[in-house]
């Protein structure tokens, strides 16, 4: 290898830094002949010396989805070999690895399945390169490959740079026509890319005389070597072999006389298998050839063999670069050949006439065709449409990307239907096709405007086939109304799906009686038929409506659809039920048995926005047990997973509750930065909204300022009061409670909880005994205000956060009313408080027990000292002021919460500005905020 000096040490340095767990994507680019596959294959064998394992792969002109990666990983498994860390990412990984592929294997829903295979590949990549010692993967001529290959490298170029894997690709900058998706690939910031250029005329002579080994070349051949290699290594190396082969040290022709001049020597039989070969592709499956040419196969033989190593080579089956022998007749016309050079089959290309092309490749459609095998499918389909059979290609086009569909290959999908919607009579039917898949990439409105225009041009059941995905498009945005249009347009009452897309309109609509009673005949009806999935779904939407009046009704529905999931094998169904179940459970206590299984069958077979949705469930749970400090990591780790999948909602959701961890901390900076990030998140759930407002109010009423907070919390409602979609967020409660305790016998607020399906959930079903208390005191009820009272903690005996969170503010008006026993409960939950580190939660209670005139011991610390403010000697007390020097307020207002003197807090401000080196308030406010 000559003049690329600097390119293999960069390649260099990204192998040790894969070493180092830090991989990453090259992208080497550069026209024909420039020298791509000579790079790559220097660069494996740095990775090589370096300890870490090469695979390699080719994509080749109309190869099909993953063919690369699928050839890279060829021979590296074996049936009932799958690593147990494998397991979740198996149905994807099955698109690689045919042996690890079960019948029944379907693409996460919920899911962009790139997502989930580059997961998987990462996983599967570090157990190649024995278990952590790094492994590169090498992708030769990506410029051919599927939509769904480049977006597996566009998604491994973000997330391989914390795993020991270097994914290296090569794509021609110089061929016509190449996806979208390569483009994008050069404007990603995070992959490196080398741009070979042509070699200068020192580095062509240094490279012709290694070419050229003991024979001695005069300078005048040198000089025409340079001349007419112009730059390009490729014709260098090949016009000093034209010199060798001669014997005698001549001036040699270019590239194009030479192999025409090779050509001449063939036979004519010979030369027409030569050219068939060069119009079937870069790579060619040499027993076409015989039924191509109709020659018999002795004669095929004969041409392959004189075609030698000079033109054509073997391909390699798995590892990449090769740097390959001549074909042995392609192992006597059983495997695959390749060209030796891309430019050598253009040129024996453009000895062939169109009339000609059209021909063989009409020919070799039909034979590939004629094998029945998927693999050869995509091939056929592009000869068709070089021969000019565009209908019938496209045709080939929508059936594969159906396929796709069926498998998650999602991008590969959307450019196959592109492709087949350019054959005008099957526009209308590609269209379906089309609204299907960008429902499936969560773009239903797109789905929905592009879609309408081909109503007109469809009839019978294809238009209600279209009529019935744009209503499940509907469905997914929340166009309730128009998917009841569509469902209606669709002309098929009695279709079961039909009837599931209409309950879910209805129950999004609000209209429960309705959504009951389609889902009950959908039902019926799709058990008749043996419709297993759609009885599944249909009894899912039964129990999200029973959820809002009758859990029996709910557990019983659900209950059925996971036992029906199981009997037939229906994995995600079950799961869907399950987690339904497991929501039922999670209303009245903090754990549940059943949310443990959904999200281990989940994380076995691959459901990750389940195993997401799972862990948004014990984060939710973890912020009434523990309180929403406690529960901050989980939902931080929470929204990275979400992140990673792009499951923008869930991810918004898991950002709020990390918020409200900010909150309880009195951060408000954070806090605030965390919630734009997930109000800014696309099509968040109808949650989000509420929990931003109740977030913002939560840190106000830590604060006690319960003006403030309710102002907050009556927004957050707004959001929430008539939405049967909306979950029954915890936040209903505790707004009932501020409620009546800063409005005064505001029973509206109580009366809305009690007639809202959230009133089932344990949180919110205490807060509004709390609030019953509240307003049972006030009217002089004392002792129906202190059974109340008995209930509500009752109710939340295993919630403990959230249960000494809502009593503070329930014990504060028995202190102001005079009923119950408020000081041994306040006296109780204040050292609850102080062993959780709840420095807000227990000033608010010391406040109230000195307004009970049961003050607590003064001087002492409310809040934990850091270890390393410890070591500075920084007390208890003053990290007391330090936090609320943090909140903005003044000394006179710090003396005031803390009850002591303004020259006490004068003294600890002076104190922490001494031991922390700080020079103002400014810089405590900031050495406050930091974790």
């Amino acid at each position: 290898m000559v003049g690329r000096d600097g390119e293999a040490a960069v390649l260099l340095g990204l192998i040790g830094e894969a070493r180092l767990g830090r991989g990453g994507v090259v992208l080497v680019t550069g026209e024909a002949g420039i020298g791509k596959s000579r790079l790559l294959g220097e660069g494996g064998d740095l990775a090589r010396a370096a300890g870490l394992v090469v695979l390699g792969g080719r994509a080749v002109e109309g190869g099909g989805t993953f063919r690369a990666v699928a050839q890279a990983l060829a021979g590296r498994s074996s049936p009932g070999a799958l690593p147990e860390g494998l397991r979740p990412y198996r149905g994807m990984l099955g698109r690689l690895v045919p042996e690890w592929a079960e019948p029944g294997d379907a693409p996460p829903p919920h899911v962009d399945p790139i997502l989930v295979l580059g997961e998987g590949l990462l996983r599967l990549l570090r157990e190649a390169g024995d278990g952590g010692g790094g492994c590169m993967l090498v992708l030769e001529d990506v410029h051919w490959a599927d939509a769904d290959t480049l977006a597996l490298i566009e998604y491994l170029a973000a997330a391989s740079s914390r795993w020991p894997v270097l994914i290296v690709v090569s794509a021609r900058d110089d061929e016509p026509g190449a996806p979208d998706h390569l483009d994008r690939l050069l404007l990603l910031p995070e992959v490196a890319t080398l741009r070979l250029g042509r070699l200068s005329d020192a580095d062509i002579e240094v490279l012709a005389r290694r070419r050229a080994g003991a024979v001695m070349l005069p300078g005048e051949l040198l000089s025409h070597v340079v001349a007419q290699s112009d730059g390009l290594p490729y014709l260098a190396e090949e016009l000093v072999a034209g010199i060798l082969e001669s014997g005698t040290p001549q001036v040699t022709p270019r590239l194009a006389c030479r192999i025409t001049a090779r050509l001449t020597t063939l036979t004519p039989a010979q030369r027409t298998v030569l050219e068939a070969a060069a119009v079937l592709g870069d790579e060619v499956d040499a027993t076409v050839l015989g039924p191509v040419t109709g020659q018999p196969e002795p004669e095929v033989l004969a041409a392959l063999r004189a075609a030698g190593p000079r033109l054509l080579v073997r391909a390699a089956d798995s590892q990449a670069p090769v740097r390959g022998a001549g074909p042995q007749a392609a192992d006597e016309a059983g495997g695959r050949l390749r060209w030796r050079h891309a430019l050598t089959r253009e040129v024996v290309l453009a000895s062939v006439t169109p009339p000609e092309r059209a021909a063989v490749a009409r020919r070799a459609a039909e034979v590939l065709l004629s094998r029945a095998d998927p693999q050869h499918d995509a091939h056929a389909a592009a000869l068709l449409a070089a021969a000019g059979e565009r209908e019938r290609s496209a045709g080939i086009l929508l059936r594969l990307a159906r396929r796709d569909l069926a498998g998650g290959a999602l991008h590969s999908a959307e450019d196959l239907l592109a492709r087949a919607s350019a054959a005008q009579a099957l526009r209308p039917v590609v269209t379906i096709e089309q609204v299907r898949l960008l429902t499936l990439l969560g773009q239903p409105h797109t789905a929905m405007e592009s879609g309408a225009w081909a109503l007109e041009e469809l009839t019978g059941d294809r238009h209600a086939e279209l009529c019935l995905r744009l209503a499940e498009a509907a469905v997914v945005a929340r166009c309730w109304r128009a998917a009841d249009r569509y469902v209606e347009r669709a002309g098929r009452p009695g279709d079961p799906w039909a009837l599931v897309l209409a309950a879910d309109a209805a129950f999004g609509a609000g209209d429960l009686r309705r959504a009951v009673e389609l889902a009950a005949v959908a039902v019926e009806r799709a058990e008749r038929a043996g419709r297993w999935e759609t009885v599944c779904r249909a009894l899912t939407t039964v129990g999200r409506c029973a959820l809002g009046h009758d859990l029996e009704v709910a557990r019983e529905a659900y209950g059925l659809a996971a036992r029906v999931g199981a009997e037939h094998g229906l994995l995600p169904a079950r799961v869907t039920a399950l987690f339904g179940l497991a929501a039922i459970e999670l209303l009245g206590s903090p754990d549940s048995p059943l949310l443990a299984e959904a999200r281990e069958l989940a994380r076995r077979t691959g459901l990750l926005a389940e195993v997401v949705r799972t862990d948004l469930l014990r984060v939710n749970s973890a912020v009434t047990v523990e309180g929403p400090r406690a529960a901050r990591d989980l939902a931080v780790r929470t929204a990275e997973r979400a992140g990673r999948l792009r499951l923008h909602g869930m991810r918004a959701v898991a950002e709020v509750f990390a918020a409200m961890g900010y909150a309880a901390e009195g951060d408000s900076p954070r806090m605030e930065a965390v919630l734009a990030d997930a109000a800014a998140r696309p099509d968040p759930p109808v949650e989000v909204a509420a929990q931003v407002h109740a977030t913002r109010g939560l840190l106000h009423l830590l604060r006690h300022d319960l003006p403030e907070a309710t102002a907050l919390f009556d927004a957050a409602l707004r959001d929430l009061v008539g939405r049967c979609e909306a979950g029954p967020v915890q936040h209903w409660g505790l707004w009932a409670l501020l409620r009546t305790v800063v409005a005064d016998r505001d029973a509206e607020a109580r009366e809305t909880l009690r007639r809202s399906p959230a009133v089932f959930r344990a949180a919110n079903r205490a807060g509004l005994q709390y609030a019953d208390a509240v307003a049972a005191g006030r009217e002089g009820q004392g002792a129906r205000a202190a059974a109340l009272f008995a209930e509500g903690d009752g109710t939340l005996a295993e919630h403990h956060w959230w249960r000494r969170l809502l009593r503070l503010f329930a014990l504060e008006a028995a202190i102001a009313d005079g009923w119950g026993d408020p000081v041994p409960a306040l006296r109780t939950d204040l050292e609850a408080h102080l062993r959780a580190g709840d420095a807000q939660l227990a000033r608010i209670c010391r406040d109230l027990l000195r307004g009970a005139g049961a003050p607590t011991r003064r001087g002492r610390g409310l809040a934990t000292v850091p270890d390393g403010l410890r070591a500075a000697g920084v007390t208890s007390r003053e990290m007391d002021v330090l936090g609320l020097v943090a909140e903005g307020l003044s000394n006179r207002k710090i003396a005031e919460r803390l009850f002591i003197s303004p020259r006490t807090v004068d003294t600890h401000v002076s104190n922490l500005l001494a031991k922390t080196a700080s020079t103002d308030r400014a810089e405590l406010r900031a050495l406050a905020r930091r974790p």
